[in-house]
């Protein structure tokens, strides 16, 4: 189909190509990457690469060193170990606790973790494989390097928009697709609809690349290599497993040509290509590791006692956990507020609280001693408690932030009222009938509610991803709260 070589001045825009290259299973799909990277590497443009631990192995046994020379020139991310095999990865931890889950990821994920990262260096981005996002993948990559989880609108829990957020201790960023589906394997059919898909997404305005996902097993198959052998729940032995059927060669070959056409298109809209690790350099979290002297605390307190939410100030973001590890740690330390306080990464609580049927008093000395209680739970946990011991009753972490904060903000005050209070950033997750659990590899009826919990608990480590300020002289400005509703441009 001819493409337009007309260049369409004065558009110019970013775009995030996405490549998840996952098939183990299908030889033909190696091929079909070399089909790709060559049309990249042509135009020297660059992309992400989302890779499974188990399709490296299958390079290693077919001898295709030529591909990991090759792909070492793009950004490469992790893709999980094993992909669609069953249980995945969120069949596994649906079930499981907060901790349990945590440390069930780490255990089926180190293995295939480790080989990429030997293989092409730290990845750069997590991408979950299909529907399985999960919450408690987060704070494990956190803690192994991983700058950013590269997910999109249709599978994550989180309803965030366009612009890059932090949630779960990294960067977030779950666009929208600006891509038809299917969209390789429907090339060349489909090339003037998956142009015009692009040009759209450039021209509602927004901040944010263009976000563009594909998986180069799709330019050679007709059908999804999972699909085919993991379908349904569908666990078989590997030597039942077979690979997806492959179009024809005359077919790779126009869908092949027709994806230069595609790249020709985009540069001559005026995009420039965008990687995960650019983004990453561009939203670094600032604040992680910042002192924060008195006069910011205080500022932050009277914020959080209206309410437990994200603040932001001048480049830099704060959650409502870091806020409530910061706010229980000056507290503790010092209840005039003589001395600074260091913003330190904090999880969310691993359970639901206790309800708080109505307000209750609180006098200075038990707030006191309830903080240096929440100072010692997340220098062992690395998470906000779920609930909080202030004398003889259990109190949600929310009512508790909102009384310690009253106090911090009035320091001749006696004590201060616990309310019941609520999360506003809680509204970031999306409700059940949003999620998108018919993921064809799932088992009939699968609907993993333990993980809508565990995404809603840690809302508390939402704020905005704001860029890298340009000016360095934050502490001079005022906390403001932050809302998903406005996140920052980029």
């Amino acid at each position: 189909m001819p493409v337009s070589t007309t260049t369409e001045a004065g558009t110019g825009f970013e775009v995030a190509l996405r490549l998840d290259t996952e098939d183990f299973l299908t030889p033909e799909s190696d091929d079909a990457l070399v089909r790709i990277l060559d049309a990249l590497d042509a135009r020297g443009l660059t992309a992400t690469f989302p890779l499974v631990g188990e399709k490296l192995r299958s390079w290693r046994r077919r001898g295709r060193s030529d591909l990991v020379g090759r792909l070492g020139r793009h950004a490469v991310g992790y893709h999980s170990d094993t992909h669609s095999m069953h249980p995945t990865i969120a069949e596994e931890l649906a079930p499981l606790p907060w901790q349990e889950a945590c440390a069930a990821f780490a255990a089926r994920e180190r293995a295939g973790f480790d080989l990429v990262a030997a293989t092409f260096g730290p990845p750069v981005c997590w991408t979950q494989p299909g529907g399985n996002w999960t919450a408690s993948a987060l704070p494990v990559l956190a803690s192994w390097g991983v700058p950013m989880e590269f997910s999109e609108a249709w599978n994550s829990y989180l309803d965030v928009g366009a612009v890059p957020c932090r949630y779960g201790g990294v960067l977030h960023w779950s666009p929208p697709v600006s891509a038809p589906k299917p969209f390789l394997s429907g090339l060349p059919r489909n090339l003037t609809e998956a142009i015009d898909v692009v040009r759209r997404g450039r021209d509602t305005g927004a901040a944010a690349p263009v976000c563009v996902v594909a998986h180069p097993t799709e330019l050679c198959t007709e059908a999804f290599w999972d699909t085919v052998n993991f379908a349904g729940g569908k666990s078989a032995s590997p030597q039942d497993w077979r690979p997806a059927p492959v179009r024809p060669t005359a077919d790779v070959d126009a869908a092949a040509a027709a994806l230069a056409g595609y790249l020709d298109a985009l540069q001559r809209m005026g995009a420039s290509f965008v990687t995960a690790a650019d983004l990453a350099r561009r939203h670094p979290d600032l604040a992680a590791g910042a002192l924060v002297p008195a006069a910011a605390i205080r500022d932050l307190a009277s914020l959080a006692a209206s309410g437990p939410n994200a603040a932001v100030c001048a480049g830099l973001a704060i959650s409502p956990a870091e806020i409530f590890a910061l706010v229980g740690a000056a507290l503790a330390d010092d209840p005039e507020l003589r001395r600074s306080a260091t913003i330190r990464p904090c999880n969310g609580p691993a359970a639901a609280a206790p309800l708080l049927p109505a307000p209750a008093a609180a006098d200075r000395a038990a707030l006191v001693t309830a903080a240096r209680h929440c100072r010692a739970f997340i220098a062992e946990h690395g998470r906000i408690p779920e609930a909080v011991p202030l004398g003889t009753v259990a109190v949600p972490p929310a009512s508790f932030l909102m009384a310690a904060a009253r106090l911090l903000a009035d320091p001749a005050a006696d004590g201060a009222t616990l309310t019941p209070a609520a999360l506003a950033c809680t509204r970031i997750v999306k409700p059940k009938e949003r999620l998108h659990w018919d993921w064809p590899i799932f088992p009939p009826g699968f609907a993993p509610l333990g993980l809508l919990e565990a995404a809603r608990l840690q809302a508390w480590t939402w704020k905005p991803a704001p860029p890298r300020p340009v000016r360095p002289d934050w502490l001079a400005d005022r906390w403001r709260p932050a809302s998903p509703e406005s996140q920052p441009v980029i």
